[in-house]
C-alpha cells in the first residue's frame, strides 16, 4: 500500500480520535479515550505477523481487530459504521418520527390513523456554472414523482453538493414534509444517517454552530466528536435536515439587507457544509431572501460550487384531505369551502364522524366553533375538568393576550402555571365548588391542569406554548374583535407584533364573513405600524376588494382574480413583484409613479378613458400576458435606435460589478431605481427584449444574465 494511502489513513483515524502507532510491517491504531480501549491493525504483511501483534496488544488489554481495507473510502465507511451505531440512531429517529405523529393525531377524534397528505409543488434547480432551468410543476396526484420520493432520490443520488430550500405557506405541510422525508430515508436500508433539527424563536443565527455542535452531540449520544459528524455531512454521509429557517426571521413579507444579515451567520454555518458530497435540506415559510440578490451574489462570491433545488409547496386542495363521500356532503349543501380551507380544520373533518360533518355542513355550523368545541368538552372529560368550554377559552385567551404582548410564543410551564393562577382566582374559586369534598382540588392544582390542556404543547427547551399557529391566530384574533388587547392598553397596537397579527389573519380566513368583517374594522380603525403589503392581504382576504390607499408599498406574490384597479391615484409609488392578474380591470389614473416587476397578466384590461399614456402612471419590467395588455402599455412613439442601445448597455453594466467580469444577480426592481433617471418605457422595453431574446431570465424579482447573455454582452459592449 502507498504511502499517500497510509497518510490519508492517519488523518482519517486520527479525526475519529485515534493515536497512530508505526510498526515496522503493519500499522496500528490506538483508541483510548473511553473506558473502551481499542487497537485497529491494518494489515500489510504476513497473517502471523498480524496476529502476534493482535495477541500483543489484546494482553495489554485492547479490544483489537484485524483490518484488511480495499481503500480509503472502504476504511471511512468501516469506521462510519463502527462508531455512529446506525441501529440505534435509526431507532431514535423512528421514535421521534412517532412521537410527532403521535402529538398531531393528539387533537383528532378517536380512531384516527395519520395519512400525510401530499401537495402540488414547483420545482426549480439552480447551478453556479449553468443557466437556471424553468420551474416544473408535479401534481399531487403524480405517483411517479411525489415531493417526498423525489428528495429522497436526490439525497442518495445526486453527485456533489446539494442544498434543498422547501418553502411553502404557514401550515401547509413544511413540517410535515420534513418529518416524512426523514421516514422515508431511514426505512430504506442504506450506509446513510440522517440529523435532524428543529428551531425555535428564541434561537439566534449568531449562535447557530453552536446549537448545531449542541444537537449533533445529543442525537448521537456523544459517541462521536461534533467536528466528525461534520466531517460526515460534507461526505454525504449524513444528509442534515433543519426544519424551521424561518423562526430565524423577525419581518414576514418584505426584505431588507438587515434581514440578509440575521441570518447571514447561520446560512455561513450551513454553507460551509456545502462541500464534497453534502445534502442539507432547510424548510422555511416563503421569504424574499432566498430570491433576492443579496443571498444569491453572496453565494456567487464565496464561489461554493453547489446546487441549489428550490420546492415550493403548492397549497393543497380540499379534495386531497377529504374523501368523497365527505366531499359530497359538502358540494351538495353549498358549504363556504372558503371556511374550510385551512389545514387544522380539514385534517379535524378528515375523521370527524361522517354524521356529525352532515350535521355541521346542513346546519351551516361555523366549523372553527365546532372544532373548538370538540377540544375543550373533550378536555373536560380527559381530566375531570368541571370548566365550561366557554369558560376555558376565555382563561386561554388571557393567556395568549399576555405572551402577545410579550412578544413571545412558548414559556416555562410553571410560568404559565402561575399565569393562569394568578388572573382567573375568580374562575378558579367557582370551579372549586362544582367537586363533590372528597375530589376537590386547591386552586394551584386546578391551575396546574389547565397548564396541561390540549391547548398547549411541549416546545424548545421545555418550554410550552399554544399547541399549533392555528389555535394561536385564532386567539390573538379573538382578543382583537372582542377588544381585549385595547381594554388594557390604549396603546396596543403599537406593541402587537406583526408576526402574530399575521397569525390571526392566516387563521379568520376560514371564519364566517361577519367575524371577518369584524377583524378587517380593527385593523383599519387603528394606526398599526405594518407594512403595505399586510394591509394589501388583509383587503384581499377579508373585504375582497382593494378598499386602502397604498403609498411607497411593495406588494409581492399575490394572486389577483376579477379586482378593479380603476380608484383614482389608489397606489402612488407602489411596486407590485411577482404578481398574477387574472380578469383584472386597470385603470391608467388609479396609479403613479408605480411599476409591475415580472407580474403576469392573463385577459386584463387597461381602460385610458382617452387619457394618454404617460410612465408617470405605471410602468411594466419583465412582464407577460396573453392578449397584448404589455405592449399596450408599451405604446408610445418609438425611441431612436441609439437610444435604446444606450439603455440596453446601462442595464446589461448593472448585471456586473464593478472591476469585475463576473455577472451577478439583480433584482428588477433594484435596477428599476437605478435608472430612474432614464425613459421608463424605453428602460421597461429593453427589459422585454433581452428576456424575450433569452439574454437574461427572470425569476420573480430575480434576474440574471444567461451564458448567451454574457456572450451577447462580451461581443458588443465589453472593454477588451
Amino acid at each position: 500500500m502507498s504511502e499517500v494511502f497510509f497518510s490519508e489513513l492517519d488523518e482519517l483515524y486520527t479525526r475519529y480520535g485515534y493515536e497512530p502507532r508505526k510498526n515496522k510491517s503493519n500499522r496500528v491504531y490506538l483508541f483510548t479515550k473511553s473506558i473502551y480501549n481499542g487497537a485497529d491493525i491494518i494489515k500489510t504483511s504476513t497473517d502471523e505477523e498480524a496476529e502476534a501483534l493482535k495477541l500483543e496488544y489484546s494482553k495489554a488489554g485492547y479490544a483489537v481487530k484485524i483490518r484488511n481495507y480495499k481503500d480509503i473510502e472502504d476504511a471511512e465507511s468501516t469506521l462510519f459504521k463502527d462508531f455512529f451505531k446506525a441501529d440505534g440512531v435509526i431507532q431514535n429517529l423512528k421514535r421521534r418520527y412517532d412521537n410527532f405523529v403521535q402529538k398531531l393525531m393528539y387533537n383528532l377524534p378517536e380512531n384516527a390513523n395519520y395519512t400525510y397528505i401530499r401537495s402540488s409543488y414547483d420545482y426549480t434547480e439552480y447551478n453556479l456554472n449553468e443557466d437556471t432551468n424553468s420551474p416544473i410543476s408535479y401534481s399531487a396526484e403524480d405517483d411517479n414523482n411525489s415531493l417526498v420520493n423525489n428528495v429522497v432520490e436526490k439525497l442518495n443520488k445526486h453527485q456533489g453538493p446539494l442544498l434543498i430550500i422547501i418553502e411553502a405557506a404557514a401550515g401547509y405541510g413544511k413540517t410535515c414534509t420534513a418529518y416524512e422525508i426523514l421516514d422515508k430515508f431511514i426505512s430504506v436500508p442504506g450506509n446513510k444517517l440522517p440529523f435532524f433539527t428543529e428551531l425555535s424563536r428564541d434561537r439566534k443565527a449568531s449562535i447557530f454552530k453552536h446549537i448545531l455542535a449542541f444537537e449533533i452531540e445529543e442525537q448521537f449520544s456523544n459517541r462521536v466528536d461534533s467536528n466528525v459528524v461534520i466531517h460526515q455531512i460534507k461526505k454525504g454521509r449524513i444528509p442534515l435536515i433543519i426544519d424551521g429557517f424561518d423562526e430565524l426571521i423577525t419581518k414576514d413579507f418584505s426584505f431588507s439587507s438587515n434581514q440578509f444579515e440575521q441570518v447571514e451567520s447561520m446560512l455561513s454555518t450551513i454553507i460551509d457544509l456545502l462541500t464534497d458530497n453534502a445534502k442539507v435540506i432547510i424548510t422555511s415559510r416563503k421569504t424574499a431572501i432566498f430570491n433576492s440578490e443579496e443571498f444569491h451574489n453572496w453565494m456567487t462570491d464565496r464561489n461554493v460550487d453547489y446546487t441549489l433545488a428550490k420546492i415550493t409547496i403548492s397549497e393543497p386542495k380540499i379534495e386531497n384531505w377529504l374523501h368523497k363521500d365527505r366531499l359530497d356532503i359538502i358540494n351538495a349543501n353549498n358549504f363556504p369551502v372558503e371556511q374550510l380551507a385551512n389545514p387544522v380544520l380539514l385534517t379535524y373533518l378528515r375523521y370527524v364522524r361522517v354524521e356529525d360533518l352532515n350535521q355541521m355542513i346542513v346546519e351551516n355550523q361555523s366549523i372553527v366553533d365546532r372544532y373548538f368545541e370538540f377540544l375543550l368538552s373533550r378536555e373536560q372529560d380527559r381530566q375531570g375538568l368541571l370548566i365550561e368550554p366557554e369558560t376555558q377559552l376565555r382563561i386561554f385567551r388571557k393567556l395568549v393576550r399576555f405572551l402577545t404582548e410579550w412578544d413571545v410564543k412558548a414559556e416555562t410551564k410553571e410560568f404559565i402555571k402561575d399565569l393562569i393562577l394568578d388572573y382567573n382566582k375568580t374562575i378558579l374559586e367557582e370551579t372549586k365548588k362544582k367537586y363533590t369534598p372528597d375530589k376537590r382540588p386547591r386552586i394551584d392544582q386546578l391551575a396546574d391542569i389547565l397548564s396541561n390542556h390540549a391547548f398547549l404543547d411541549r416546545k424548545e427547551k421545555g418550554m410550552i406554548g399554544i399547541v399549533n399557529e392555528f389555535v394561536l391566530g385564532t386567539l390573538v384574533g379573538e382578543n382583537l374583535i372582542l377588544g381585549k388587547y385595547a381594554q388594557y392598553d390604549n396603546d396596543f397596537y403599537q406593541k402587537l407584533s406583526q408576526t402574530f397579527a399575521l397569525l390571526a389573519v392566516q387563521a379568520f380566513q376560514v371564519q364566517p364573513r361577519e367575524n371577518k368583517e369584524k377583524l378587517w374594522k380593527v385593523f383599519n380603525d387603528h394606526p398599526f405600524h405594518y407594512e403595505p403589503q399586510f394591509f394589501f392581504k388583509v383587503d384581499i382576504d377579508f373585504k375582497n376588494e382593494i378598499t386602502g390607499k397604498y403609498r411607497m408599498a411593495t406588494l409581492n406574490d399575490f394572486q389577483l382574480q376579477g379586482y378593479q384597479f380603476t380608484k383614482e391615484r389608489q397606489f402612488e409609488s407602489t411596486i407590485f413583484t411577482a404578481c398574477t392578474f387574472t380578469d383584472c380591470t386597470f385603470s391608467l389614473t388609479a396609479f403613479k409613479d408605480s411599476s409591475f416587476v415580472n407580474c403576469r397578466f392573463y385577459n386584463c384590461a387597461l381602460v385610458t378613458n382617452g387619457q394618454a399614456y404617460s410612465d408617470s402612471f405605471f410602468t411594466t419590467y419583465g412582464c407577460n400576458d396573453d392578449n397584448g395588455f404589455v405592449q399596450e402599455v408599451f405604446a408610445c412613439e418609438e425611441s431612436q435606435e441609439e437610444t435604446e442601445a444606450n439603455v440596453e448597455r446601462e442595464i446589461l453594466d448593472l448585471y456586473f460589478k464593478k472591476g469585475s467580469l463576473k455577472p451577478r444577480h439583480r433584482q428588477l426592481s433594484y435596477i428599476k431605481n437605478e435608472l430612474s433617471a432614464l425613459d421608463s418605457k424605453t428602460v421597461s422595453r429593453t427589459l422585454h427584449n433581452l428576456e424575450t431574446e433569452g439574454y437574461i431570465q427572470l425569476n420573480g424579482d430575480l434576474s440574471f444574465l444567461t451564458r448567451k447573455g454574457i456572450s451577447y454582452y462580451n461581443d458588443n459592449y465589453s472593454i477588451v
